[in-house]
């Protein structure tokens, strides 16, 4: 007998086809700034959060990824409250970011440990909350170059996947590193087609993102609106290329809002952008609706059930 697949939220398992408009990689609360020492990179007013995810439901949209790992700051009980406040379905990450971000315990456990922790998040809960993971990342990679530490968590990550059937997401940012994740993944054993490839979209280079594709992962293009990345023009033709050359169904959008100035309290554009702004754009390169809704309804149901 197959074992039924559900969609793991903060306020609990959902089946797949209660998912409806998904953004794939999100902030809701995050803490960069303890890094960066950038106050423009924290997002921890609860109020505030539930006012701006007023805008992905006016756009549509019914549920996003938070991606916010523990070393960024991740806040299980604070996304539970925003959830049930805004009745969006909220998947929480678990892991660790990248390099800069690890805590002292990367280099301390192994990576069997490390891997133990992020199934336990995924199975039982994170300690004391009982809020359960429902992806594994964002898994980082911080240049072009996989460290030693980035690598002992993607490891671990691999192991934490292939005990529980969790996707895994990842940060891939300017460099056509995805493919450095993608191998480690692969001699680990992962079923790539499990796995998705962040960030995609800050480096546009379609051999690059085919090559992804042929492995059987998702190519995610998650920083829409972020023109100085990359203008959205670019990224919009870029996206439907890809799609018009048959990969609508390992495709993914989202916005990687994840600082003060990309809310619109800040002059911003918000949590609603890629349903609206954007769609309109990848409307104008000739993409309809049924392939919009395959890739930010089908898609989604698909890779975070497990």
């Amino acid at each position: 007998m197959t074992a039924v697949k559900n969609i793991h939220t903060v306020l609990g398992a959902i089946e797949p086809s209660a998912l409806g408009r998904t953004l794939m990689h999100e902030h809701v609360f995050c803490d960069i700034y303890r890094v960066t020492g950038r106050l423009n990179e924290l997002l921890n007013d609860e109020a505030l959060a539930v006012e701006e995810l007023a805008a992905l439901r006016a756009a549509g949209g019914t549920a996003l990824v938070e991606v916010t790992t523990p070393d960024l700051g991740r806040d299980p009980l604070a996304l539970r409250r925003a959830a049930e406040t805004t009745e969006l379905h909220m998947v929480m990450g678990t892991g660790w970011y990248r390099q800069p971000f690890y805590p002292s315990e990367i280099d301390t456990l192994s990576t069997i440990e490390l891997a133990d922790m992020m199934i336990a998040e995924l199975t039982d809960g994170v300690a004391g909350t009982g809020i359960r993971a429902g992806v594994i990342g964002e898994i980082g990679i911080n240049l072009d170059y996989a460290t030693a530490q980035e690598e002992r968590v993607l490891r671990a990550a691999a192991r934490a996947q292939k005990t529980t059937g969790a996707p895994i997401t990842t940060h891939a940012s300017m460099y056509p590193v995805g493919l450095v994740q993608l191998e480690i993944l692969k001699d680990e054993g992962v079923d790539l087609s499990r796995v998705i490839i962040g960030h995609c979209d800050t480096c546009l280079d379609q051999s690059y993102h085919l090559a992804i594709l042929e492995t059987g992962a998702y190519v995610q293009f998650d920083t829409v609106g972020r023109n100085h990345m990359n203008p959205d023009s670019r990224r919009a033709s870029a996206f439907a290329e890809l799609a018009r050359l048959g990969w609508t169904h390992k495709l993914l959008l989202s916005s990687d809002r994840c600082h003060r100035s990309d809310l619109c309290a800040f002059g911003g554009v918000g949590y609603g952008y890629v349903f609206t702004t954007f769609f309109d754009m990848l409307r104008t390169e000739g993409i309809d609706n049924e392939t919009l809704d395959t890739i930010t309804i089908e898609n989604p149901r698909r890779v975070l059930a497990w």
